[in-house]
């Protein structure tokens, strides 16, 4: 048996290589995440969903929105909306411009068999598209501590917006269960009921280190988890 001060020598040696990491230790004889440095948008498109990871659904990357200019004002909450909204504004409809993402890479998922091929048909509280954003660790740690505090507490919320036509939207959002998925996972339900596609849309974020993986729509059990493992093997170094 290791003697006491030994052991408790090898115990911060243990938390110092954790920290070092810049995320927490995985469990036993399971890779940790050593990468610290954002990836690129080729990293993340080589890390996209595989169809083998979703099992009955067809994946077909596409072409990611431009980034926002630096220039571009944002959406504007309007007086009285909770300032933690904001966070969720930045996410879902600026697509980063607080916190900007290295690279962001998006796929359409369809259920295989679907042939329509038409995004403009589609079903969006059904299972429809996954997005890929890098950060550092503490980017990526920080966006999803702001949308965990905001869920909760926005409700309904007015935000003045150009994605929506120009307008003041009305914002509704509400509280889902969280996957048993990743380093960190938060889930909402979000919908604007005054546009036509005013459907309510499940929406799942998952954390890998410092990629957030976006599953729009009800994402099937199991497939969060599946995706983090793939991120974590490449943040290791031990696959793709």
């Amino acid at each position: 048996m290791m003697p006491r001060r030994p052991r408790a020598v090898a115990a911060v040696v243990t938390l110092a290589v954790c920290v070092a990491a810049t995320t927490a230790c995985e469990s036993e004889g399971r890779p940790g995440v050593r990468r610290a440095e954002p990836l690129s948008e080729a990293e993340l498109m080589s890390v996209l969903p595989a169809e083998k990871a979703f099992p009955g659904y067809t994946v077909r990357p596409r072409a990611a929105d431009a980034p926002p200019s630096p220039a571009r004002t944002g959406s504007e909450l309007a007086p009285g909306s909770p300032e933690e909204c904001r966070a969720l504004v930045d996410f879902e409809i600026d697509h980063g411009l607080r916190h900007r993402p290295t690279a962001r890479v998006l796929a359409d998922v369809s259920r295989r068999g679907d042939t329509s091929g038409r995004r403009e048909k589609a079903d969006f509280a059904k299972f429809h598209s996954v997005a890929l954003s890098s950060y550092t660790v503490e980017e990526a740690s920080a966006v999803m501590d702001s949308l965990k505090k905001a869920v909760p507490l926005c409700g309904t919320f007015l935000v003045y917006t150009l994605s929506y036509g120009d307008q003041d939207a009305r914002i509704r959002v509400g509280e889902r269960p969280a996957p048993a998925a990743g380093d960190d996972a938060v889930s909402f339900d979000w919908t604007v009921p005054d546009i036509p596609m005013n459907e309510t849309v499940p929406v799942t974020l998952v954390r890998t280190g410092g990629v957030i993986a976006s599953y729009s729509g009800a994402v099937p059990a199991g497939i969060p988890q599946r995706q983090h493992g793939r991120l974590r093997a490449f943040l290791s170094g031990s696959g793709g």
